[in-house]
């Protein structure tokens, strides 16, 4: 079912921050109804809250919605020593529920998807449902976690500084690095992630140790998903190279009572490629399950 926008202007969402367990998390608040729902979105790794920039307006009219910049990402502040990894952002999102107050729709793209798969298997009585979008249950496709692999070696553990914010512009790149975005939108993804620094140089708001977390932290077993209970929407993009149709169909097939749905026209990137789908499709499985 197509859900009509309203003719008035979207909300702008209010800065806010918290703090857990010492480290100093940023969200965007849109606002809207608790009292119908609260919707929590979860970025994926080295992306932030302005992901859900176009999907979070036509949330609200059906709760209040909510995007979190996990640590050493975005506006919130870096773990020192850096504790980074799944274990560490589901105690993010684990207090920012708390610091809520009340249960969640909780909604994870990529690596936030992984996260939202450990807090729901983890601490499944803080989420009203949980939404799936393009992220695999386990570690993604070997040649892709090998490309990121060298990704993590080339940039070392100091963040790049560039020149000036069109450096900035012409070094953003998407991983993977399809989309349906037009290039003045990339550009306007690269400011909103980055940050001119005292000396005048600029750099991308995320702490390089993010990258290295298994170093630190080791391997993860996967979550549990066989013994979730609550209403869970699976999304994949129609043309993501992340998740494959075999991959989100066995991931369905584990999950009783899930309900499972291809985005048209998106890559692995769902939110920015096709927002009024993305949207569509979780106020769709919010409305028949909830």
């Amino acid at each position: 079912m197509a859900h009509q926008q309203a003719a008035t202007a979207w909300p702008e969402p209010t800065s806010r921050f918290v703090e857990v367990d010492s480290v100093k998390l940023h969200y965007l608040d849109w606002g809207g109804d608790p009292e119908k729902h609260t919707f929590l979105l979860l970025h994926g790794g080295a992306a932030h809250v302005h992901w859900w920039d176009t999907v979070a307006p036509l949330l609200v009219p059906h709760g209040r919605t909510i995007a979190l910049d996990f640590r050493g990402h975005g506006r919130s502040s870096w773990a020192n020593p850096p504790h980074y990894g799944p274990q560490w952002y589901t105690r993010d999102v684990r207090g920012m529920i708390e610091h809520l107050g009340t249960r969640v729709i909780l909604v994870g793209h990529s690596m936030g998807g992984a996260v939202a798969q450990w807090v729901a298997t983890t601490y499944p009585d803080l989420l009203e449902a949980l939404v799936i979008v393009d992220a695999p249950h386990g570690p993604p496709p070997l040649f892709r976690r090998l490309m990121w692999r060298w990704r993590r070696k080339a940039q070392g553990g100091v963040r790049p500084e560039l020149d000036s914010s069109e450096a900035i512009k012409r070094k953003f790149r998407l991983q993977p690095p399809g989309t349906y975005l037009a290039k003045e939108d990339l550009e306007r993804l690269a400011m909103l992630g980055s940050e001119e620094l005292p000396n005048g140089k600029w750099a991308f708001r995320l702490d390089p140790n993010t990258r290295a977390w298994r170093k630190v932290e080791g391997r993860t077993r996967k979550p549990q998903i066989k013994k979730l209970r609550m209403p869970v929407l699976i999304l994949r993009g129609a043309e993501s190279t992340l998740v494959r149709p075999r991959q989100a169909r066995r991931m369905h097939g584990k999950i009783r009572h899930s309900v499972m749905k291809e985005i048209p026209r998106a890559f692995h990137h769902v939110p920015l490629d096709n927002p009024s789908e993305t949207a569509n499709a979780i106020i769709d499985f919010v409305e028949s399950c909830l």
